[in-house]
């Protein structure tokens, strides 16, 4: 999940200003989990971009070290920092809490078809925060940044690299968001701070010129895409189309792009859940932001099967929910959920995780 961040392109001549630390002794570079603001100048074009378009990825992507030194991790949103120990995979953001769900109910009081199953949360090794710190990595153990919390700046998180080697590193929030550090001996070629910097300005300019074309996103009949995505984690926060007019009986398969790094949802219900928080789609909403998520938010409206049929008294108040997608094969999210239209009116649709994406269906 991601908020809203902002691309922008350099103009030709500009110089990117980054202020790195000069250490006395063991050098330190600065890597950007996320788009790093000091790249934000000017956005092609403004309005198309600056509210949708982010980029789930490190900046710069790949870097050459010497034993030794150490990385600086400027976290540039919600985004996570997460070395693990050889042969381990990354830590999930989403983990199985050890309970069984029970008692939920929808708006007409019928249970759920997802009572029984195994109850969802946020993973607590996740908010055991290391930001602010200096820590050590050898390979063997693991560094987990801890995910970003509160509305301040987000002090950043300092890795020292005492073995050699290629190492593999993730943000637990966003699914195949990951780079490389390699360390070389002392005396081994390695880029200079300069040469970083401008690897940073070329991945980011490469970055919106990407967004740019993702504003042309056309899909097929029948489906809409969640989040049009391209190559090296940008992403486009909207639905592709945004409206749409079909007839009764039209069934619509709402789906992640395969670029994708993020974890979206396609929801529809009483209310607006950025300017009416209290609303039944407002609740699921902000259940994000709480330590224990509603897992009417997590897991799909109605069950595996046939697309379930969508009126205004589904589930007691025209509810229907994709649940969580993504295109993680390491999640057993699904990537995609469709649910048939047989009742005209107007359907508004919203991301969970991302309420200011909006669509609109129309059905005649």
């Amino acid at each position: 999940m991601s908020n809203r961040f902002r691309v922008a392109a350099l103009t030709g001549g500009t110089v990117l200003a980054l202020a790195l630390p000069v250490a006395a002794q063991a050098a330190t570079q600065t890597v950007y989990a996320g788009a790093p603001g000091a790249v934000i100048k000017k956005l092609h074009p403004p309005k198309a971009l600056s509210q949708i378009a982010d980029v789930n990825a490190f900046f710069p992507n790949k870097l050459t070290i010497h034993q030794g030194d150490k990385v600086r991790f400027s976290v540039q949103g919600f985004h996570t920092v997460n070395f693990p120990a050889k042969g381990t995979p990354a830590a999930e953001l989403i983990a199985p809490t050890g309970n069984k769900i029970a008692g939920q109910n929808d708006a007409a009081g019928q249970p759920f078809w997802f009572n029984g199953q195994a109850e969802l949360g946020f993973n607590p090794a996740l908010f055991q925060s290391e930001f602010g710190k200096t820590v050590t990595y050898t390979g063997k153990n693991s560094v987990e940044s801890g995910l970003p919390t509160g509305d301040g700046k987000i002090p950043p998180v300092t890795v020292k690299f005492t073995k050699k080697g290629t190492f593999t590193y993730y943000c637990n929030v966003h699914p195949g968001m990951k780079a490389q550090i390699k360390v070389v001996a002392a005396r081994a070629k390695a880029p200079t701070k300069k040469a970083v910097a401008k690897t940073v300005v070329n991945q980011a300019k490469k970055a919106v010129k990407i967004a740019t074309r993702l504003l042309q996103t056309k899909v097929p009949a029948g489906i809409v895409e969640i989040g049009p995505s391209g190559p090296g984690g940008v992403e486009l926060f909207k639905f592709a189309p945004s409206s749409l007019s079909i007839p009764v009986g039209t069934t619509l398969r709402f789906q992640m792009p395969t670029a994708s790094r993020d974890d979206h949802t396609a929801t529809t219900g009483p209310g607006n859940p950025e300017t009416e928080p209290n609303s039944y789609i407002g609740q699921l909403a902000g259940s994000f932001q709480s330590p224990q998520i509603n897992q009417a938010a997590l897991y799909p409206s109605d069950g595996p099967g046939a697309p379930a049929s969508l009126t205004p008294s589904s589930h007691g108040n025209g509810f229907w929910n994709s649940g969580v997608l993504d295109t993680s094969s390491a999640t057993p999210l699904p990537t995609n959920n469709s649910v048939r239209f047989n009742a005209a009116g107007t359907y508004t649709f919203y991301c969970l995780i991302h309420p200011f994406m909006k669509a609109t269906i129309t059905v005649k």
